[in-house]
C-alpha cells in the first residue's frame, strides 16, 4: 500500500482555473471604477493578494500533500492545506464510482474519480484516464454472482 499522486497537471489546472476566475473581478474594478481612488486600490490590491496567495502558496501545498492509496479493505485519500486530513472509505461502502473531465482537464489530458458511497462521496483529481479506469473498475461493487451492482 503505497500513496499515490495524481498527475502535476493538475497544478496547471487549478492554476489556470484560478486565472480565468480572477479575470472578472480584474475586468470589473478596472472598467467600472468611476475613478481611481482609495477604494479602487484597496479592491486591486486584495485580488492580487488573493490571486497571489492562491497562485504561490495553496495550489501547490495542495497538491503537494494530496495521495491515494487502496489496498483490499479500504481507499485511503490523503488531503488538506492547513492540516493532512485521511478520508478512509471501505470498499464495502462503495456503491458507485464516476469519471469527470473539464474541457481544461482535457486539454492536459487528466481526469477526476469520483467515489459515492452510503452518506458521502470522495474526489480524486488529476488522475491519468487509464488510471482513474483502473481504479473505476478496482473500486466498482461486484455482486456475487460476477455481475455488477445495479445502478
Amino acid at each position: 500500500m503505497t500513496l499515490q499522486k495524481p498527475d502535476l497537471h493538475v497544478l496547471t489546472v487549478w492554476r489556470l482555473r484560478l486565472l480565468l476566475v480572477a479575470i472578472l473581478p480584474s475586468f470589473l474594478s478596472a472598467y467600472f471604477a468611476p475613478h481611481i481612488g482609495l477604494v479602487w486600490w484597496v479592491f486591486t490590491a486584495a485580488w492580487i493578494f488573493a490571486f497571489l496567495g492562491f497562485y504561490i502558496f495553496y495550489y501547490p501545498i495542495k497538491y503537494r500533500k494530496l495521495a491515494y492509496s487502496v489496498n483490499e479493505k479500504c481507499l485511503l485519500i490523503h488531503c488538506g492545506v492547513i492540516y493532512t486530513r485521511v478520508k478512509a472509505i471501505p470498499l464495502t461502502s462503495v456503491q458507485y464510482v464516476s469519471i469527470a473531465t473539464t474541457p481544461l482537464q482535457r486539454l492536459f489530458g487528466i481526469c477526476s474519480l469520483i467515489v459515492f458511497t452510503a452518506g458521502s462521496n470522495a474526489y480524486i483529481p488529476g488522475l491519468a484516464p487509464d488510471k482513474a479506469d483502473e481504479l473505476r473498475d478496482l473500486l466498482t461493487p461486484v455482486l456475487p454472482d460476477g455481475g455488477e451492482e445495479p445502478a
